[in-house]
């Protein structure tokens, strides 16, 4: 299994193969393709990120048995925010909590989504990302390295 940063590596080496802001920002929309929708009924306030422009939806989650680890679903009511959550499902899908705290998020200042993501986005990133952080970090101070009841 590769480790997150790997994965995060992955869609840098992938975004800026795509060319300049317009291609990558082209890209991330194809992205967000792969991204379920939640279905209507999840999409409730305590879900809701704050700190995002957009609406987004976060439904975080450990799943027990070998070889399981974070889950992640989400959506947002814009397809690049979407394509970010996908991003960010493939990054930490199956992680343990300290994989998640110790990797850095690094794909938009990697990439020309720097240049596309005005001020109030990139802080929206930084929100999802101290959601999904929060999660790993409240699950390693309740269960210990590996962020998860062993169950």
């Amino acid at each position: 299994m590769k480790s997150p940063d790997e994965v995060q590596q992955g869609y840098i080496d992938r975004l800026n193969a795509a060319g300049g802001a317009f291609e990558q920002f082209d890209l991330l929309l194809n992205i967000s393709a792969e991204l379920d929708e939640l279905p209507p009924e999840r999409m409730l306030p305590e879900a809701l990120v704050e700190g995002c422009q957009s609406q987004v939806w976060l439904w975080p989650r450990w799943e027990c048995g070998e070889g399981r680890g974070f889950a992640l679903e989400g959506d947002s009511d814009t397809l690049m925010v979407r394509g970010v959550i996908r991003i960010f499902q493939q990054m930490f899908s199956g992680c343990s909590a300290s994989e998640i705290l110790t990797c850095p998020v690094r794909f938009l200042e990697e990439t020309e989504l720097a240049y596309v993501f005005d001020p109030q986005r990139q802080a929206g990133v930084a929100a999802i990302a101290g959601v999904i952080r929060g999660f790993a970090s409240e699950a390693l101070n309740a269960h210990g390295e590996e962020g998860r009841s062993k169950e």
